[in-house]
């Protein structure tokens, strides 16, 4: 072998890589870390089922509808989450406010809660299209982080509910 061969990576081979790999780290440092991942998300666990009558009045629900949510605490420290009351949203085509019930949950960290609103009409539990946006804020236990967020509803029919649970 003589001395002009070479084995291995070349200085220049080298460079190159450095080159590109310093702003490649310039542009991934400006992402703030808290747009790496949300530190509460509510979503749509299921579609919407109907109370029929007094049909689920023994075990604590009112006339209306229950929507199931999952809401997911990503952060280190228990949250509460609060849906906004009055809650608007369509219900056969018509805006309609209501108070869900229960409206605050405590998830502990690092933990995700299926929960069941109950939408509560107390005059109405018709077959209905149930669409629009939940908006809901969280706040850490005992500690000064919080913050706002929505979350789509739709469900296009809403069948009576199965021993009172969604």
């Amino acid at each position: 072998m003589s001395e002009n061969d070479q084995t291995g990576i070349s200085r220049r081979t080298v460079t190159k890589a450095m080159a590109w790999a310093v702003p490649a780290v310039a542009v991934a440092s400006t992402v703030p870390f808290a747009a790496a991942s949300a530190i509460v998300t509510v979503s749509e666990a299921g579609d919407a089922c109907k109370l029929p009558g007094n049909s689920c009045k023994d075990a604590g629900y009112s006339k209306g509808y229950l929507q199931p949510l999952n809401i997911c605490n990503n952060s280190i420290v228990p949250i509460t989450v609060t849906i906004t009351t009055p809650a608007t949203l369509t219900f056969n085509g018509n805006v309609t406010a209501f108070t869900p019930i229960p409206a605050s949950f405590t998830v502990n960290p690092g933990d995700c809660q299926r929960v069941v609103l109950n939408l509560n009409l107390q005059d109405n539990s018709e077959q209905s299209s149930i669409y629009g946006t939940l908006y809901w804020t969280w706040t850490e236990n005992g500690g000064p982080q919080s913050g706002s967020g929505e979350t789509a509803i739709s469900t296009d029919v809403t069948p009576p509910c199965v021993n009172c649970t969604v």
